[in-house]
């Protein structure tokens, strides 16, 4: 798709995978309007083609004001706060009042940054394709592959209220992000999560043969220029994940940055209970035949880059 001068709408623009979505589009010579918190010199929103907007999207007069104009809306703004009435308000009535202006406004897009902490983990299978089921308000999980349990359930749910709106028109596509390599103050797994592998505080269960899948943003942002040159995208949901890496081995990849950095701790096998999954296998399958879809970036790439910002800080 040709983005040179089309105007565009990302949310959370000051976020890790919002600026890199909102900086590519930069590139490719759109229009950016990136809405911030509060406007200031974010990392990757020095384009002469970005607009920041200090806004709340979650207001509908602020929504109607934002899409008003924006050919395509690009959703990437959400919470992983630890208070549920926030995650409610932020991941759920958030994105459905900014896809019912999107909608209003005629946005011929909106593309949806979704996470594969939408999955029921604890549901039994083997592995999990988009159409596996998805985490419901008002069901216990015993794990959660994000910073807390709210997360994953509220952005389930934030998928369901854009449904309806898809449903009424929107032409909509969703992507569930595996972990996301890739430097940026913000970033999980780059940046906050090796800070605590730094001093011990992320453990291992049992033999650490757990699995993570991951993605880079750079593959990110090429997923979605693929989607957006396919109209067979619309109404579709895709895994963003390009392997699976033992968690033992991501966390010794990550200790290797900070000489001296204590073993990461043991959580015996034994104490987890049967049927337990922090989180399981999801195969790319359907990115890679209706997208063709091939990564960018490969794992090695985004930790040698993780490794090198760590010391760079005199890690």
């Amino acid at each position: 798709m040709n983005l040179l001068g089309v105007p565009v709408l990302v949310t959370g623009g000051s976020g890790f995978v919002g600026s890199r979505i909102a900086a590519w589009l930069a590139k490719q010579g759109a229009d950016v309007r990136a809405v911030v918190r509060k406007v200031g010199p974010h990392p990757g929103l020095d384009s002469p083609h970005i607009t920041q907007v200090q806004g709340d999207f979650t207001d509908p007069i602020m929504a109607r004001y934002i899409c008003g104009g924006r050919e395509l809306v690009f959703h990437a703004a959400a919470t992983v706060g630890k208070d549920l009435g926030e995650a409610l308000h932020v991941n759920v009535t958030g994105t459905a009042i900014l896809s019912g202006a999107a909608r209003m406004a005629h946005c011929q897009r909106f593309i949806h940054i979704s996470t594969l902490s939408v999955y029921d983990f604890q549901s039994g299978r083997e592995a999990f394709t988009e159409d596996s089921p998805l985490r419901m308000i008002g069901k216990t999980y015993a794990h959660s592959p994000a910073a807390t349990p709210h997360y994953g359930i509220t952005k389930a749910e934030a998928e369901r209220v854009l449904q309806v709106e898809m449903s009424h028109g929107l032409p909509a596509t969703i992507f569930r992000l595996g972990a996301v390599l890739g430097v940026h103050p913000t970033s999980s797994w780059a940046v906050k999560v090796p800070a605590k592998v730094r001093t011990g505080k992320v453990p291992v269960l049992g033999d650490g043969s757990d699995i993570m899948p991951w993605t880079h943003v750079d593959n990110v942002t090429h997923a979605i220029g693929l989607a957006l040159d396919r109209s067979e995208s619309i109404g579709r949901a895709y895994n963003v994940v390009d392997g699976d890496v033992a968690w033992r081995d991501f966390i010794e990849d990550m200790r290797s940055w900070f000489p001296g950095a204590p073993p990461a701790p043991v959580i015996p096998a034994e104490a987890a209970k049967p049927g337990d999954k922090f989180i399981g296998h999801c195969p790319n399958d359907r990115m890679v035949a209706e997208l063709g879809y091939a990564p960018v970036r490969s794992y090695f790439e985004g930790m040698a880059e993780a490794g090198a910002w760590w010391r760079k800080q005199g890690a």
